[in-house]
């Protein structure tokens, strides 16, 4: 409906919204996941959440919540997103370091990891996580590169207790 409107683009930042709100908020999954809640309470409370959402969303949302399948829109939401990226060639990865990434540092990163993929269009978020002392570990969908100094000490640790 989206893409035949002309409003593919909005309803995935409406999309990406419902994924973050979902979340975020753990009264709304629990809401969601309530069978005691009455659907039709359940899309008012929804509609008054999503009410800066596009008209397609909304009525998506409603849609969902009447076939009861309203604990799945979290899951919805990224599918879509996913599918948006897929069919846009757009690839989504995450750079794990040691301290945040400059923004000089993640543009030379989206290059590097543009041309491992052989992407142009790369989604790229920096996670920090201190416990990998230094260098990047690159996530993209199922694949993960691992340059990390903790797992090169790992490595030394396994060459130097087997040898």
């Amino acid at each position: 409906m989206a893409s035949a409107s002309g409003k593919l683009d909005a309803v995935k930042g409406d999309m990406e919204a419902v994924a973050a709100i979902c979340a975020e908020s753990k009264e709304l999954r629990n809401l969601l996941r309530n069978p005691i809640v009455k659907v039709e309470d359940k899309i008012a409370v929804l509609a008054k959440v999503f009410a800066n959402t596009d008209k397609i969303t909304q009525d998506f949302v409603a849609y969902l919540t009447e076939k009861r399948r309203e604990s799945e829109l979290s899951n919805v939401a990224s599918h879509f997103i996913r599918a948006y990226n897929e069919m846009n060639g757009i690839a989504s990865a995450t750079v794990v370091s040691a301290t945040a990434l400059s923004e000089d540092t993640m543009n030379q990163m989206k290059a590097y990891v543009g041309g491992l993929l052989d992407k142009q269009d790369i989604e790229l978020s920096n996670e920090v996580d201190a416990s990998i002392i230094g260098g990047v570990i690159i996530k993209h969908e199922d694949k993960l590169m691992d340059k990390s100094v903790s797992k090169e000490l790992r490595e030394i640790r396994k060459t130097l207790i087997y040898n």
